[in-house]
């Protein structure tokens, strides 16, 4: 059953990716061709699609083929990403504990916040929350805490490109209004956000932040709307930015060296 859901031309090129990683010297179009059985001309523009978009490098004789530089620093990215989580796993276990709520950490990409790592607490309420999750960042309180603690430059260009769709009849979908929320949030250190990305729902957060004083993620803490009430906003965003704080420190980062 899952077979048919393989694209034929990407797994051959991956699979001209993972040859040439076990060469260093490279390999020729021919050689290529006759260890993966592809017909010639299939080889050849595999090759010649990944040299383009510059995966692959030809070298100076011309004749031989090997992985750029680009494909190590993708590989560099994906270590850095598991030393991060590895870094700040073993707080976002104890955040759970101590909350008794599910928690996540969150990256922005595209005007989306997506969840990369996640603990969940039996007593919640599933809901669609998962590793891979992507929210938009209005209507997420991770969203909105990879927002608020932007530098203002940075936040402006970022809003001017968004777009605010209602995905809940609670999500601010005003830009005036967003903005003032986002000012105060920076005030406090953390955001919220009730019901605004599903019903039902609410969620706090807080930024983490790396060695340039940047933010590079941000952990939130998730429940119901009977878990985390009104009430409960303050001490949650409390206990959310003591764990954010941790986290950056593990990262060699801190809200202190933040831009203004």
């Amino acid at each position: 059953m899952v077979r048919q859901y393989l694209v034929p031309a990407v797994t051959r090129a991956l699979e001209v990716i993972e040859l040439l990683s076990k060469q260093d010297a490279g390999m020729s179009i021919s050689e290529i061709h006759r260890a993966l059985r592809l017909p010639l001309s299939s080889a050849a523009n595999i090759v010649y699609t990944l040299k383009s978009l510059g995966y692959l490098e030809r070298s100076e004789e011309g004749s031989r083929y090997r992985l750029s530089l680009k494909m190590l620093g993708i590989s560099r990215r994906v270590l850095d990403r598991m030393d991060f989580l590895g870094r700040c796993h073993g707080l976002l276990e104890e955040l759970s504990h101590e909350s008794g709520l599910t928690v996540h950490l969150a990256v922005m990409r595209e005007g989306e916040s997506i969840y990369i790592d996640r603990v969940a607490n039996d007593g919640f309420v599933q809901f669609s929350s998962y590793v891979g999750m992507r929210w938009l960042a209005h209507s997420s309180a991770v969203g909105k805490a990879l927002l608020a603690f932007l530098p203002d430059g940075e936040l402006h260009r970022a809003l001017k490109h968004m777009t605010l769709p209602k995905v809940t009849p609670r999500t601010i979908t005003s830009r005036r209004a967003l903005e003032t929320q986002l000012a105060s949030f920076r005030r406090l250190g953390y955001t919220w956000e009730m019901e605004e990305g599903e019903m039902g729902v609410a969620c706090v957060a807080a930024p983490l932040y790396g060695q340039q004083g940047e933010v590079v993620a941000a952990v939130s803490a998730t429940g119901t709307i009977q878990q985390i009430p009104k009430n409960r906003v303050a001490t949650t965003g409390a206990l959310v930015k003591k764990y954010a704080h941790l986290m950056s420190a593990r990262l060699g980062g801190s809200p202190d060296s933040a831009h203004a």
